[in-house]
């Protein structure tokens, strides 16, 4: 009893601690019923000042938690621990986004941002396992990203086993490339060929089925999708696309990244042929690529960070275009510490990733912020009618309204913007 109450009054007031002191001596001497009631007595104003120690302590510095950080007791959710700053993720890939890479020579993006009090933390990821995780997160997902149409179309569907939801929309574009291309077995001497045959695309790539399909109606082919005879098989990753292409499996593939991935899908079948799936500009001079996507509630809520940001990636597009024989090397270091961080042997990393291959990736790159708004369309179009997005309108996709509204600041001419709803 002694023990207990020594221990209990030590955290309240020092003139409660003497009082409390008081009693235990009344207690230790044998105190007659007197001393008992003054004891009892005493007992409830040490509790009453116990409690009312206990509710305002917190009052202006907040409760510690277990992990000693203090929590706000307005019942108002506590600022994050990093709200100064903007997380910028990218994909770690040859041919990537471009204005993240010049920044790292160039910190244009810290420069616009600083006028906010904001600082820019750069995530890398690679892979859509690692990819659709990043962007799921309830806490710490990018505030931006720049990743492939085809990767964000796909996760807007939230049909992929990674992960998926309708919380970012696109806002401009990054990098064009005509890099998306139709891998066929040597007996296809032509398009027409492909009639009854199975054609593989991996990841759920529905971009892909959307371009392939539009390139065989020139040839009077559709793809299973629309209801034809050249049969989309979906399968998993990449590497079992290319597997299951040299066993016979597929009459083509669909692949994508000449200078790194084009090389390994004709060595599965010696005499390959190759079809781009934008043949004579169908889908813009140099189709889509990547894209810059921002988190709905940002756009919506905090507008004017979203037109820094932009301006930022404005000016960034345009050093980049400058600056663009410095890119291969930013490129390659960025991908390699990727990789390094994951714990790939050196002698691996050095392989995947010879300056040449960022090289000729970059020679065939078109740097631009303006997204393809008719490519976007078409694509958009073919999402809904395929039951794969549930948006009923466009501009809950992709939206230009600020990237014009920034290029009009600055006295550049907008990019074209969609009527939404006519």
């Amino acid at each position: 009893m002694k023990g207990f109450f020594i221990n209990y009054i030590i955290f309240i007031p020092g003139f409660v601690i003497r009082a409390g002191l008081y009693i235990q001596l009344i207690i230790s001497t044998g105190g007659k019923n007197l001393m008992k009631k003054k004891l009892a007595f005493f007992l409830a104003v040490l509790m009453v000042f116990t409690i009312l120690a206990g509710c305002t302590s917190g009052t202006d510095t907040g409760t510690k938690t277990g992990t000693g950080a203090e929590q706000p007791n307005d019942g108002e959710k506590p600022p994050a621990v990093e709200d100064n700053k903007v997380r910028v993720a990218y994909v770690a890939m040859t041919n990537g986004s471009a204005q993240v890479f010049i920044n790292q020579k160039y910190n244009i993006f810290s420069e616009q941002l600083g006028t906010l009090g904001k600082e820019v933390e750069y995530i890398a990821a690679h892979g859509l396992q690692e990819v659709y995780p990043l962007l799921d997160k309830e806490e710490g997902a990018p505030d931006f990203m720049y990743l492939p149409h085809t990767a964000f179309s796909t996760y807007n569907t939230k049909k992929s086993k990674y992960g998926g939801s309708e919380k970012y929309m696109l806002i401009a574009a990054s990098v064009n490339s005509n890099d998306i291309n139709l891998v066929t077995r040597p007996e296809i001497k032509s398009l027409k060929d492909l009639d009854g045959k199975k054609v593989g695309i991996a990841n759920l790539r529905y971009a892909d089925d959307y371009q392939l399909n539009k390139v065989l109606s020139a040839v009077g082919l559709k793809t299973s999708t629309y209801g034809g005879t050249v049969e989309i098989v979906w399968d998993n990753i990449v590497s079992d696309l290319w597997n299951n292409y040299g066993e016979g499996k597929y009459a083509a593939i669909v692949n994508f990244d000449n200078a790194n991935n084009l090389p390994k899908a004709k060595s599965m079948v010696p005499g390959s042929k190759v079809y781009s799936l934008n043949p004579d500009g169908l889908f813009g001079r140099v189709q889509p690529r990547l894209w810059l996507v921002a988190k709905k509630e940002l756009v919506r809520d905090n507008p004017e960070l979203v037109k820094a940001f932009l301006k930022g990636h404005i000016l960034s597009t345009e050093k980049a275009i400058e600056k663009i024989h410095e890119l291969p090397e930013i490129n390659r270091e960025l991908r390699m510490a990727w990789f390094e961080g994951k714990g790939v042997q050196q002698e691996v990393i050095d392989k995947e990733n010879e300056l040449e291959i960022f090289r000729e990736s970059w020679n065939e790159a078109e740097i631009s912020y303006d997204p393809n708004m008719d490519y976007i369309k078409g694509l958009f179009d073919y999402m809904v009618k395929e039951g794969h997005f549930s948006y009923k309108t466009l501009d809950e996709f992709a939206s230009v309204e600020l990237l014009n509204e920034v290029l009009q600041e600055m006295g550049k001419p907008p990019v074209k913007q969609e009527v939404w709803n006519e």
